[in-house]
């Protein structure tokens, strides 16, 4: 049964925040499919929210991350949440309380794998507690890292994504003018509406601040630097080009992350790349960090468009 059919009454209930869910599940299970992965097992916030719609699953303790998102290669994902608030996207059935007994995750992973074993399954982010209770709910399988996937699928954004993020962009950079004008209490003031994801920072003289709006992470860098560096940085950034390639001649200091809906982790700096050999493709946004600067860009076939403010604009 295609994904559209599985969540259509949700998407009755809730409108078209799941069409979202539902395009990111056919790209990444597709990326699962051309990759020979089974299932992936995840335990990263950003993972989760991308595959599963729920960007609240995370609790600590020792001994995680073990997995709280299983994708199938086809069908709906089910999470492990003490959220069930954060996962509205999803039916009920697929929404777990937190199994504090290790066999009772063990036991349910194994009925969402069908009982099967030998199989190929992907993980992000796991303890070693977490890879046990993986392989006592599949014995004999091959349990490989997908963090290569999951940065090729989650950095690419659909064109509704890229037109969000540079609403975003425009929004979060007002409230960042308005912090360097006025001070922090302006800031968060025309930043009401948006989910902190950062401890915004503000002085005379530079200001950062992050946030999550309708599921999307946008944010604003605005401080002292030197543009050229951020320039240099965003004019290496160019679609098919190998992330190690770019690594090599970004200038010390500079930091590439991905940003969006999620994979929001450093992918790039001075010499140093993670997933290596990465191929950029059309439709990835990425921030570039410098000094107190940032800037947000996506890339397109012939160049990297600003969805933010150009660095010489955030240079202060």
């Amino acid at each position: 049964m295609a994904i559209i059919d599985l969540l259509a009454p949700v998407i009755r209930r809730n409108g078209a925040a799941k069409v979202g869910l539902m395009e990111h599940l056919e790209r990444l299970q597709a990326a699962m499919q051309r990759g020979g992965f089974d299932a992936l097992l995840l335990g990263g916030e950003s993972a989760g929210q991308f595959a599963a719609g729920h960007s609240r699953i995370g609790v600590h303790m020792p001994g995680w991350p073990i997995p709280v998102t299983f994708v199938p290669a086809s069908g709906l994902p089910h999470i492990v949440t003490a959220d069930p608030d954060g996962a509205a996207d999803l039916p009920g059935d697929h929404v777990h309380g937190m199994m504090w007994n290790p066999e009772t995750l063990v036991s349910e992973l194994s009925r969402w794998l069908e009982g099967a074993s030998g199989l190929r399954i992907g993980t992000d982010a796991l303890s070693p507690g977490g890879l046990s209770l993986i392989e006592a709910a599949a014995p004999g399988s091959t349990i490989v890292d997908a963090t290569r996937l999951l940065a090729d699928v989650m950095l690419t954004k659909s064109s509704d994504e890229v037109t969000a993020l540079g609403e975003l962009c425009t929004f979060v950079t007002a409230a960042a003018e308005e912090g360097l004008r006025s001070g922090r209490a302006a800031m968060l003031r025309a930043l009401h509406g948006a989910f902190l994801v950062s401890y915004p920072q503000v002085s005379n003289r530079r200001v950062r601040v992050a946030v999550r709006k309708g599921g999307l992470i946008g944010e604003a860098r605005l401080g002292p630097g030197d543009p050229g560096r951020g320039e240099h940085a965003v004019a290496s950034l160019r679609v098919g080009s190998l992330t190690s390639e770019i690594a090599a001649s970004l200038p010390p200091g500079v930091e590439v992350v991905g940003l969006g809906w999620g994979y929001e982790a450093p992918l790039m700096r001075d010499g140093w790349a993670t997933p290596e050999d990465l191929v950029l493709q059309p439709g990835a946004v990425l921030g570039v960090r410098w000094d107190s600067c940032g800037v947000t860009v996506v890339l397109e076939d012939e160049s990297a468009r600003f969805l933010s403010l150009s660095p010489k604009e955030v240079a202060r």
